[in-house]
């Protein structure tokens, strides 16, 4: 073999094992790359809540994210993001280091993360009462505007409404009171579908099958809301409603009549009784037009399930007991008895 001959071989020879030493070494880069791009941990993690800030760089990032424990290399992540052509945007967002690295993209290219925000609707709150606990949630992005303007909307999922009378479109007394959680980001109609699922599935399977005595069950739950304190006086607040329905008799309760005024919870004067609404239960016989609050499961009880008494009065001592009677002038000393002292 000629010189020249063996000169162009060793070329050769040069070049296919610089070619292979270079396919090696991108081999091995490649797979050191997708190692470094596994998950941090494999193990059962807390999730994690992080916040991309406005102009952080797609390096500081991958920095916090390593620093964090939430990825292997931030080398690797930011180059694997480059050609993902991920475009960062400020906001929170929630990761674990159980992700490999293209979860983590993939969050971070998705909706931001909506923390939950726990809040308690009490038993006896009125819509108004419920707006203002809404409105004043810490973060909760709801105003009380918004949330009463939800509630008069249509929409939503609940069939059970349609025990209201024809024209009657309140939700008083369907927000079920109870401890929700929800995202923050959740919206007005949101919560207020939660609160209705919520009756749907605590109230309504209670509730007898004619839908006009299922109202009037409910009204009457949330005047014995309003009215007793313990559990004792329930049923018996029932009867009396019932009795003086049946006398027939005006209720004649003032949490009724506050309730028309928008003052529930606030002592009747003398000029509140003398107001027309048709919550006025000293003008208006029966029933008022709609629950006057958001009844719990105990006061519900106490009225699908009355206590058999001949009661047409009551009267409620300072410290939440109700005293009752049959005659006028029984209830008249009651109250002389009971009204200033327990």
């Amino acid at each position: 073999m000629k010189n020249g001959q063996r000169g162009r071989l060793g070329v050769l020879f040069a070049l296919v094992g610089v070619v292979v030493v270079v396919t090696l070494l991108a081999g091995a880069v490649f797979v050191y790359g997708r190692i470094q791009l596994e998950a941090a941990n494999t193990g059962t993690e807390a999730p994690t809540v992080i916040t991309v800030k406005p102009g952080e760089s797609l390096d500081q990032l991958a920095n916090s994210l390593e620093n964090q424990g939430l990825i292997k290399s931030a080398l690797f992540f930011s180059a694997y993001a480059r050609i993902r052509s991920v475009h960062l945007h400020a906001g929170v967002y929630q990761v674990d280091s159980a992700m490999e690295a293209s979860e983590i993209i993939n969050v971070l290219d998705g909706p931001q993360y909506c923390q939950p925000v726990t809040f308690v609707i009490p038993e006896g709150f009125t819509i108004e009462q419920i707006a203002e606990r809404i409105g004043t949630t810490k973060g909760l992005d709801i105003t009380r505007t918004e949330y009463l303007g939800a509630l008069a909307q249509s929409g939503y999922t609940a069939p059970f409404l349609n025990i209201r009378p024809a024209g009657d479109t309140s939700l008083e007394g369907f927000l079920f009171p109870a401890t929700y959680t929800v995202p923050d980001c959740a919206t007005a109609q949101q919560v207020v579908q939660k609160q209705l699922t919520a009756f749907a599935q605590n109230v309504v399977p209670k509730l007898p099958s004619s839908p006009t005595e299922a109202y009037d069950d409910l009204i009457t739950a949330s005047i014995i809301q309003a009215e007793a304190r313990f559990s004792a006086d329930f049923p018996l607040v029932a009867s009396v409603v019932n009795n003086r329905l049946a006398a027939p008799m005006d209720l004649q309760i003032d949490a009724i009549v506050m309730y028309g005024l928008h003052m529930s919870g606030q002592p009747m004067s003398p000029a509140d009784e003398a107001i027309a609404t048709p919550y006025n239960s000293y003008q208006n016989p029966g029933l008022p037009p709609t629950p006057i609050d958001s009844p719990g499961l105990a006061t519900l009880g106490g009225a699908l399930a009355p206590a058999s008494t001949t009661y047409l009065f009551y009267v409620t001592d300072p410290c939440g007991h109700n005293h009752y009677s049959v005659t006028e002038a029984v209830h008249l000393q009651q109250i002389s008895q009971y009204g200033s002292s327990c």
